[in-house]
C-alpha cells in the first residue's frame, strides 16, 4: 500500500511495463546527468547484475507499483546501472571501466564503496555545479519493498536531510502513519486557522508558532503528525504558544498587523501572508515563530524532527534567544546530555 504519498496512479497517465515488469522509465547515467544540469531533480541509481535474482524481483514488485513508479517518474531521474558493464562510463569528469581481472565496473565499486551487494540503490540530490558533486548522497543496500522505499524517497526529494538524519526521519514517518496512538495525540493539540489566529490581531497573550505546509507535501505531513506530539513537548507547546496550521493555498483575506493580505493565485499560487512570514524565502515546510506582538522571531525551513522542535520551542518560548545565541544554547543542551 502506498498510502502516505499524496497523489496516485489515477492522477497520472497509465504506464506500460517494460520486459522485466517495471513501470519506472529508466534512463542512462549520461542522460540523467545531462538533465540534472539543466532541470535539477534527484537521481535514483539502481545497481544490478544480470545474475541477481533479487534485482529482478525488485523490478517485478517494488518498481511495478503504479503509485511509486509515477512518483519516481515525476520527481526523479531513475538510472538503471549494470554493476558489471564492460562499457566505459564517464561520471563527474572521470572515466570508469571494468576493474582488471574483475567483472565489476570501477564506478560501481567506487559508489558502493566496495560493498558489492545487489540490488543496491543510491539516492542523490542537490547537484552543485561549481563543486561538481551532489550535496546529498545516500545508499540503501538489499531488496527494498514499498514500505522501505517510500520514506527514503520523501527524505531525498523534500530535503528532509537538511535538518535530520534518516533514522530520525524514518522514526517520525513510522509514528505518523503506523502508530495507532498518533490520531489521539494529534487531536489533543489545538491548531488554529490563520483567520482565527491573525485577523485584526496585533498581539497575543502567548507567542505563536505557524506551520506553513500543504496537503501534498509529504515531509510536512510527517512533521506535523510526529514532531509535535511527544507528551512533554505537547504540554509545553500548549502552555507557551498558540499553534497555527497555515495551508498557503487558502484564499481567505487576512489582516495581519494592520496590513491586508490575500491570495490572488497569480503570479504565485500561495497566500501573500505565507510568503511574508517566510520572509519571501518560501520553502515547505517552514516553521515560523512570532513573539507576543506578532513580530517574526525566526522562520525555519525544511523538516524538523521531534528533538529539534523540543529545543527550538524552548529557545524561543523561554526567551533564551534574548540572552544567548543558538550555538551557545545547543552547546549547553549537548553538554547536559553527557
Amino acid at each position: 500500500m502506498f498510502a502516505p504519498f499524496v497523489g496516485s496512479a489515477q492522477q497520472a497517465p497509465a504506464l506500460q511495463a517494460d520486459a522485466e515488469g517495471s513501470l519506472v522509465k529508466w534512463m542512462t547515467l549520461d542522460s540523467a546527468m545531462a538533465k540534472v544540469k539543466t532541470q535539477p531533480r534527484p537521481i535514483i541509481m539502481d545497481f544490478y547484475t544480470d545474475w541477481c535474482g533479487w534485482c529482478k524481483q525488485m523490478m517485478r514488485t517494488t518498481y511495478a507499483n503504479p503509485d511509486l513508479a509515477n512518483y519516481i517518474n515525476t520527481n526523479f531521474y531513475p538510472v538503471k546501472f549494470n554493476a558489471e558493464t564492460a562499457d566505459t562510463i564517464e561520471y563527474l569528469g572521470q572515466k570508469y571501466g571494468r576493474i582488471p581481472n574483475n567483472k565489476t565496473n570501477a564506478l560501481a565499486a567506487k559508489l558502493l564503496q566496495n560493498k558489492l551487494m545487489y540490488p543496491s540503490t543510491m539516492f542523490l540530490n542537490n547537484f552543485d555545479k561549481q563543486k561538481n558533486e551532489f550535496v546529498f548522497s545516500m545508499m540503501a543496500q538489499g531488496y527494498l519493498d514499498n514500505t522501505k522505499f517510500e520514506p527514503i524517497l520523501i527524505f531525498t526529494l523534500e530535503n528532509a536531510f537538511r535538518n535530520s538524519s534518516y533514522d530520525d526521519f524514518k522514526a517520525g514517518y513510522d509514528v505518523s502513519f503506523y502508530d495507532t496512538a498518533t490520531e489521539r495525540k494529534l487531536k489533543d493539540l489545538k491548531w488554529l486557522t490563520p483567520v482565527e489566529a491573525f485577523n485584526n490581531k496585533d498581539s497575543s497573550a502567548k507567542k505563536t508558532i505557524v506551520l506553513i505546509h500543504t496537503e501534498w507535501c509529504n515531509a510536512c505531513r510527517v512533521m506535523q503528525r510526529s514532531s509535535f506530539i511527544d507528551t512533554a513537548t505537547a504540554k509545553y507547546l500548549k502552555k507557551k504558544y498558540n499553534l497555527v496550521d497555515f495551508n498557503p493555498e487558502i484564499t481567505d483575506p487576512i489582516t495581519f498587523k494592520g496590513q491586508a493580505y490575500t491570495n490572488p493565485r497569480t503570479p504565485s499560487p500561495f497566500h501573500q501572508l505565507a510568503m511574508a512570514l517566510c520572509r519571501n524565502n518560501f520553502t515547505l515546510p517552514t516553521l515560523v515563530f512570532l513573539d507576543e506582538k506578532m513580530n517574526i522571531m525566526d522562520a525555519i525551513p525544511f523538516y524538523l524532527n521531534g528533538e529539534s522542535i523540543k529545543n527550538i520551542t524552548a529557545f524561543y518560548g523561554d526567551d533564551i534567544y534574548k540572552k544567548k545565541s543558538w550555538a551557545d544554547f545547543m552547546a549547553e543542551v549537548n553538554k547536559n546530555k553527557k
